[in-house]
């Protein structure tokens, strides 16, 4: 017989299958819908961030001009100013459409609440541990997927970035996550920033 602690990992797992088209449809959605108030040659980065806790996902994009003016700030921090999501200027909450994420964070806020509340004895943080990598492994492999498809083609400038936000999270690992969908020629500078070379 199957403990509780088993069955909230396979309905983690059954949910982020299920979901992960879900998610790789909306995220698409929110990075076009942030990226829509500028021409495509204007913007030199996309991505999506999280919190630590997974469930706040957010699509950003970094403008030319945003990008320009950091690095004639502080331009020893010209990587940063690049790579860091934190750092750049549009995010989706403020487009006047509606936010194609908004279901998303609160569908994994629902998941997120039922998987750390099972009442199988182990301490929350132990599932919240578990639906983090899954929902942060789920938009990598989102992201990755519509890089195959050619998705971020329309933004021949940009640097893609998958980051969570402020996550007990190694360099190493954020480097698996963004390789897949980054062009070969920005890898280099992505591990610069990771600092990982």
């Amino acid at each position: 017989m199957r403990d509780r602690a088993q069955d909230a990992s396979a309905e983690l797992e059954a949910w982020v299958g299920a979901f992960g088209h879900t998610i790789g449809i909306a995220l698409e959605q929110a990075i076009v819908a942030v990226t829509s108030r500028l021409p495509a040659g204007d913007i030199v980065g996309v991505g999506v961030a999280t919190d630590a806790d997974a469930t706040s996902i957010v699509a950003l994009a970094n403008s030319r001009q945003n990008l320009d003016r950091m690095i004639a700030e502080e331009p020893q921090f010209a990587v940063d100013s690049t790579w860091h999501l934190g750092e750049w200027d549009m995010d989706v909450t403020q487009v006047d459409a509606d936010d194609p994420l908004a279901p998303v964070r609160a569908e994994a806020d629902r998941v997120k609440r039922l998987i750390t509340s099972p009442g199988d004895g182990r301490a929350p943080s132990q599932h919240l541990g578990e639906f983090r990598a899954a929902l942060w492994d789920a938009i990598a492999h989102a992201l990755a997927q519509s890089a195959t498809h050619g998705f971020f083609d329309r933004w021949p400038s940009a640097k893609r970035v998958f980051l969570p936000l402020d996550a007990d999270v190694s360099e190493e690992r954020i480097a698996a996550w963004n390789t897949p969908f980054n062009r070969p020629e920005d890898l280099g500078e992505l591990r610069e920033f990771l600092q990982l070379d």
